[in-house]
């Protein structure tokens, strides 16, 4: 994990990173995780990134056992 950026508010924090996979895989997911925060404790995480990078890397391990399930 790479860190670019961590942003803090009063009721609020940041991060953006970088997530680097294994070689085998090679995938740099960008990341970024919005906490908010009441009484110095998390309340809410929202965790954005873009899964266009994995969308191969899934189709290549086949369908799911629930996929698979219902022939979808």
């Amino acid at each position: 994990m790479e860190l670019i950026s961590e942003l803090y508010g009063e009721t609020e924090a940041t991060l953006v990173y970088d997530v680097h996979t294994a070689p085998a895989v090679g995938i740099t997911q960008h990341t970024a995780e919005h906490f908010r925060l009441r009484d110095g404790r998390i309340t809410s995480i929202t965790l954005v990134f873009d899964s266009a990078p994995w969308q191969a890397v899934m189709a290549a391990a086949g369908p799911t056992r629930d996929e698979a399930a219902t022939g979808a």
